[in-house]
């Protein structure tokens, strides 16, 4: 009659022994992770054989004030990794970061960087932006100036960003002119006026679009493709120096 107790007896002290070597693990671990010094740092850029807006070197600089705040022999557990990634975010050039420590030691930066499809041109002393087809506006690259629609105008130079619902339909018509074979080839160019009014310098001619408003964005643009393959084969581009498709249902040639 008394084994079942005896069983019960020994069932507690194994289970408290193996809560007992867990707590052990527990906190042998925690002494160590105090102890542990950082290795240095590892940066890894999405994409990055595709991106030459910001390298290595530049996110080492951030995220380490230019050399005067190094991470090597820091140890790990004093080092603010929420702090580590708004350095690198707060450069303005970076769409996301994330940054841990791998089994080694090492800090590692898991980086996204912005990809531009449009560069705003500023005539102010503040420079050129480029802006992305989130409608995310950043600084402009030192290292490369990459091939995309310019954009320019008085309603774009003061801009934080498009991401808005005031301004989608800016954004959708910098993203379709972008995102076109024929016409990221054939526009060069877009100025928008104050009032949101939108002209197109095109690479063939020295004709000028007049697109307006960015809206019925599709209708208008099949109207420059009549335009294109209908009008123009018949004519001689010195032939025209503005057309316009912003009034609803016409082409106007001049």
């Amino acid at each position: 009659m008394k084994i079942p107790k005896l069983k019960k007896t020994i069932n507690y002290v194994i289970g408290g022994s193996l809560a007992a070597f867990a707590l052990f693990l527990i906190l042998a671990a925690t002494k160590n992770n105090g102890q542990r010094r950082c290795q240095g740092l590892e940066t890894k850029i999405k994409d990055n054989s595709q991106q030459f807006l910001v390298t290595k070197e530049d996110i080492e600089k951030w995220v380490t004030q230019y050399g005067n705040d190094p991470f090597e022999g820091k140890i790990i557990q004093n080092i603010n990794l929420k702090k580590v990634e708004k350095r690198v975010i707060e450069s303005g050039t970076i769409k996301s970061c994330k940054a841990y420590f791998d089994l080694q030691g090492f800090l590692v930066l898991d980086i996204e960087a912005y990809k531009p499809v449009g560069r705003i041109l500023n005539p102010y002393q503040t420079g050129d932006r480029f802006i992305d087809n989130e409608g995310n506006i950043f600084p402009f690259s030192k290292h490369f100036s990459p091939t995309v629609l310019l954009i320019s105008g008085d309603y774009v130079n003061t801009l934080k960003s498009l991401k808005s619902e005031k301004n989608s339909d800016l954004l959708e018509l910098i993203n379709r002119i972008s995102e076109d074979e024929f016409w990221s080839a054939q526009i060069t160019q877009i100025d928008v006026n104050k009032y949101k009014e939108v002209k197109m310098l095109p690479l063939m001619g020295k004709n000028i679009i007049e697109f307006g408003k960015p809206e019925n964005i599709t209708s208008k643009f099949e109207k420059l493709l009549v335009f294109y393959k209908q009008i123009l084969p018949q004519k001689i581009w010195g032939d025209f120096s503005t057309v316009s498709v912003k009034y609803e249902g016409q082409i106007v040639c001049n």
